[in-house]
């Protein structure tokens, strides 16, 4: 049929099929015994490479040991001094406190050390690899023995590059001789103020202090000096007895007048907390029940989450201890879920009710029903501006008792025109203030985030146009969607010759912080 076609031959077919099969076992056996090379090759390294990766591995973590163990040594001495006064303790307990003080003070002195003997020390390069090293030993002055010397030296070389400088060579001294007095700072745009009247207030003078006392013993005198300077002190022993004669009290008294910080304290001293009970107190705003429970605790010489203690969402700084809580609206609405009856409270204060939300209505209808349910559990409504007569007819009538007087006077002052863009005059107004005032923090409200975000760029630009003219101006801004941590920041101390600018949320008939 093809008579072209070359004839089969099965005898040369057979060959090439086994020269085939011969060269693949080969080439399969030389990947195995690479393979098994590579493998050996790498067990050798592994041996020969762990015992040094376990060394470094033990010196990092040796290192990172030592700062974590030196940062517990110092909490624990410092939360020692807080909790035992130097008097109270026994020969035994003070020889411990002073061998930790030791052994502190040693930690430290040998990270010093560490640091001044890198300065003198030279180091031989270790990576070739990379370039070789160029650096040649030099003596160091005396003044430069201190850690970090370069880094301040070549940041001062950078800042004396930048400044203009012009006159005579001696101009620079008298420069700093007369700094801060031949200009002032004028502002471009200033708003005129009529002030309209003055809220008196009162404050007491701080006598001075004995030399003699210790550190403790003054910090007690001076919160002691503090609360007996308040105007709810010489109302003490009257509200005491109101509370105990009738089951619902309406409280109204100005902000400052120590309503949130002393009243729990007032009822724990008259036996309120007695049988194991609680006093509760809520808060509208979770960094408030933090930061007044803190302060709480502070003048109650406590620790805080033992006898005074603070709950708040996914936070529960309280124990088995604890008599004073402080929680906020929506804490106390998870508890009545639990106990409807709050049995473990034998008082419950809602303060801050004149602002008015949501969780505040509900609790005055709850507690309402639980006053008719227990007749052992006092309520106490406590606000800084109150209608107080509609919630005493809707408690059934209950007493009303005022706080007179506030600690500081009240200055109120009116634009003598009124303002276009009211951000813009905000921030005026704070520069304003910043520039001529005496030291003192400056609070702003506007009506929401968008704007507050809006007033911090304006105020970070001009700040930052400014320059070195004005002092430092600290700006933290607290809206309900700022985390928590971030909103305490405003209780933190400001910094020395600073002033801190908190713009907050205003809302329709109340102000917001959470």
């Amino acid at each position: 049929m093809y008579p072209y076609a070359e004839p089969y031959d099965l005898q040369k077919h057979v060959f090439l099929f086994h020269n085939i099969t011969y060269t693949y076992i080969l080439s399969e056996k030389r990947a195995y015994e690479e393979a098994a090379k590579r493998l050996k090759l790498e067990a050798q390294d592994r041996e020969r490479i762990i015992p040094k990766l376990r060394v470094e591995s033990r010196r990092k973590y040796l290192e990172k040991r030592k700062e974590d163990k030196v940062a517990e040594l110092e909490a624990d001495i410092l939360d020692d001094e807080y909790l035992f006064q130097e008097e109270i303790l026994t020969e035994r307990e003070r020889k411990d406190r002073d061998h930790k003080r030791k052994l502190l003070e040693l930690a430290k002195d040998h990270e010093r050390a560490r640091e001044l003997e890198r300065v003198q020390r030279y180091h031989m390069p270790q990576d070739a690899r990379k370039g070789k090293s160029d650096g040649k030993y030099e003596e160091v002055d005396e003044r430069e023995r201190v850690p970090h010397y370069e880094q301040r030296k070549w940041e001062e070389e950078q800042m004396s590059s930048a400044v203009f400088r012009f006159g005579a060579r001696d101009a620079k001294e008298k420069q700093l001789k007369d700094e801060g007095k031949e200009y002032d700072l004028v502002l471009e745009d200033q708003i005129e103020f009529i002030q309209a009247f003055q809220i008196p207030g009162f404050n007491k003078d701080i006598k001075e202090e004995k030399p003699k006392l210790t550190e403790s013993q003054k910090k007690r005198l001076t919160l002691e000096e503090t609360k007996r300077s308040l105007p709810i002190f010489p109302f003490k022993d009257d509200l005491i007895n109101a509370i105990k004669n009738h089951q619902v009290l309406i409280i109204e008294g100005e902000t400052g007048s120590g309503k949130t910080t002393q009243i729990p304290q007032y009822l724990h001293e008259a036996g309120f907390t007695e049988d194991n009970k609680m006093i509760g107190c809520t808060q509208p705003r979770r960094v408030a029940a933090m930061s007044v429970s803190a302060r709480v605790a502070e003048e109650m010489g406590v620790k805080l989450g033992n006898e005074v203690g603070y709950s708040i969402r996914f936070e529960d700084c309280t124990s088995e201890r604890t008599f004073i809580k402080y929680m906020t609206d929506g804490t106390l609405h998870r508890e009545f879920l639990s106990e409807p009856d709050l049995q473990a409270y034998s008082v419950m204060i809602i303060d801050e009710a004149h602002e008015r939300t949501l969780h505040t209505d509900i609790l005055f209808g709850l507690v309402k029903d639980v006053a008719r349910f227990r007749s052992n559990l006092k309520i106490l409504i406590s606000s800084a501006t109150l209608d107080a007569k509609k919630f005493s007819d809707y408690f059934d009538q209950a007493p009303i008792f005022r706080i007179p007087g506030r600690r500081f006077p009240v200055d109120i002052y009116y634009t003598k025109a009124p303002e276009a863009d009211y951000i813009d005059a905000s921030v005026v107004s704070i520069l304003q203030i910043h520039a001529t005032q005496p030291l003192g923090d400056i609070l702003v409200f506007l009506t929401g985030q968008e704007e507050i975000e809006t007033c911090q760029e304006m105020l970070q630009d001009r700040i930052r146009k400014l320059g070195s003219k004005i002092k430092e101006l600290i700006i933290l801004p607290v809206y309900s969607n700022l985390p928590s941590d971030m909103q305490a920041k405003i209780f933190m101390p400001t910094p020395p010759g600073a002033r801190k600018v908190p713009p907050c949320v205003l809302g329709q008939n109340r102000i917001i912080y959470l």
